[in-house]
């Protein structure tokens, strides 16, 4: 073989499995398959079932997807933007929310207008940042992503607007001008939350 040209030594067929290498140079030996791939010992694997429900929706989860808009109410009342009721037997979580003002008179943060994200009729548990919004939180055309907070069934979420007659400059007067909201989330059945799940 050391007598064979440059063509013979780089050709796309391979060697023949009689021929012997060439001095000096080693032939590649397969390691065993146990030493690949050893035995695995079954007493210590984890077995992992399913991802935490309100981290992760589930196989049978359903979409929540709500948006809505409503005209902004006299000084000093509130209107009811969207609302909706969790259904029996279906645990869910939110992950997005927006809201927007449409039309003028309003100046963003003032406080002259607030959004509340309500449930039962008061913040969310452990969310309360959104039981007085100042300002637009993207849009509904736009959403931003929140943390997220659990609903349980039977739960009514609404997305209220609030008139601010304490707002800088006594609220917005009205002339037409719209509030919008909107929710996004998912539900799931409630057997999917473990039996000790913490509140």
């Amino acid at each position: 073989m050391a007598g064979r040209g440059f063509a013979d030594r780089f050709t796309k067929f391979p060697v023949t499995a009689s021929e012997a290498p060439a001095p000096g140079i080693s032939t590649f030996q397969a390691p065993a398959s146990d030493a690949v791939n050893p035995p695995v010992d079954s007493s210590s694997e984890v077995e992992v079932t399913q991802f935490p429900v309100w981290l992760y929706p589930p196989s049978q989860w359903e979409n929540i997807d709500l948006i809505s808009y409503a005209l902004l109410p006299a000084i000093g009342a509130t209107v009811t933007i969207l609302s909706f009721q969790v259904p029996l037997g279906r645990n869910g979580v939110i992950k997005a929310i927006a809201n927007n003002f449409v039309g003028g008179g309003w100046v963003e943060g003032t406080g002259d207008v607030i959004w509340k994200l309500l449930v039962d009729g008061a913040s969310p548990p452990n969310a309360n940042s959104y039981g007085s919004i100042p300002a637009s939180l993207g849009s509904p055309a736009n959403p931003v992503a929140i943390p997220g907070f659990r609903v349980w069934e039977n739960q009514v979420i609404t997305f209220v607007g609030f008139n601010n007659p304490a707002g800088p400059d006594v609220g917005v007067v009205v002339a037409g001008q719209r509030l919008g909201a909107r929710i996004i989330g998912y539900l799931y059945p409630r057997d999917s939350e473990d039996s000790d799940v913490w509140v």
